[in-house]
């Protein structure tokens, strides 16, 4: 299952006849009305459409910095391409949204001024005084809260499956000055690079990317009561296809570490293993099924190169995988229904 998911996110998926037709539909849906003269008049719709655009240019600035391999700016845009799509569905449920947006505007307008009191222009006494003429201020809320809203109003789940799978981490990782950041910075062998790790699949930042083009884009669709199939699909396909960033690098500090000679000794063993339940029966002794799945695990660990974390942060997982197989074992067990039962001759009678 984890090999697949892993060659999923890693392996070509060739859509762009489909691209260039989601592209088109899409730039359709967002400039289809003129943005409005009056400033009353602009709506949480509109600024949708507004985000839809940034999407669009975005899509097609991550899959140019993917093409010539900015590995630091493909992420970066990418997540920008996140925020992008979740503050343009948020527009479209949250029936304030334009007086919001507006507002959040003011609540900015002092500190993107502070040049002008520097420079000694204005004293900042002032500039606050003119700001506040402008009207009321308040702060938007944060990415995870419009996330939540979103899902919450729209019963979906794929705006949140984004945020948590890719959002985060490539926060984490690529945006902030977090350890997780900084310690791209140390290679395997405990040296310095200048060079950070890359800890993100090539083309992770265009699949979520594009996944949020079509995501932003069908909510446009259903607001105007057009086919959304299109965009549904398009979201999907690259969505299941966004690998989260932690799996990567542990993919790859496992592929370093697992050397020829031992990944042929745990297919051995996991054969073995898978050859002993195999003949064991539901009246058999099930401490014997269970110490032949730990004892292989307690020899998979340190090929893997994990052996130097503490097993109080081991121990849950090989506790859930263990209860995991042995539960899938006694559902094949009992599942073995004779023929007659499971599919009787249409035939007789």
């Amino acid at each position: 299952m984890l090999a697949r998911i892993v060659l999923r996110g890693v392996l070509p998926y060739p859509d762009l006849p489909r691209r260039v037709q989601v592209r088109h539909r899409a730039r359709s849906l967002a400039t289809r009305r003129p943005w409005p003269r009056d400033e009353t008049e602009v709506t949480g719709e509109g600024y949708a459409r507004l985000a839809m655009l940034r999407l669009l240019a975005l899509q097609r600035a991550t899959r140019r910095a993917v093409q010539t391999r900015q590995r630091e700016s493909a992420p970066l845009l990418a997540r920008t391409a996140m925020e992008t799509c979740i503050v343009g569905l948020w527009c479209l449920h949250d029936p304030d949204a334009a007086r919001k947006i507006r507002e959040s505007e003011i609540k900015v307008a002092p500190s993107l001024l502070t040049f002008m009191s520097s420079a000694g222009i204005l004293p900042d006494s002032v500039i606050r005084e003119a700001v506040c003429a402008l009207g009321e201020s308040r702060k938007l809320p944060d990415v995870r809260s419009m996330t939540e809203q979103i899902d919450s109003r729209t019963s979906a789940t794929l705006a949140i499956h984004l945020y948590d799978t890719a959002y985060r981490p490539a926060s984490q990782y690529f945006t902030h000055a977090s350890g997780s950041a900084l310690l791209r910075h140390v290679t395997a062998k405990y040296r310095y690079s200048t060079k950070p790790a890359n800890s993100w699949a090539r083309r992770a930042p265009v699949r979520l990317t594009d996944a949020c083009v079509g995501l932003l884009a069908g909510a446009l669709a259903n607001q105007a009561a057009e086919p959304a199939d299109l965009f549904v699909r398009y979201s999907e396909g690259h969505a299941k296809r966004v690998l989260p960033p932690l799996l990567v690098t542990i993919s790859k500090g496992m592929a370093r570490e697992l050397r020829p000679a031992d990944l042929i000794t745990t297919l051995k063993e996991a054969e073995e293993t898978r050859a002993h339940l195999s003949r064991c029966g539901p009246d058999d002794e099930p401490d014997d099924r269970e110490r032949h799945l730990r004892a292989m695990y307690a020899a998979l660990i340190p090929r893997l190169g994990i052996d130097d974390v503490p097993e109080e942060a081991i121990r849950p997982v090989v506790d859930h995988l263990v209860t995991k197989v042995l539960a899938d074992w006694d559902a094949e067990q009992t599942g073995q229904l004779p023929r007659q039962v499971l599919a009787p001759d249409l035939g007789e009678g």
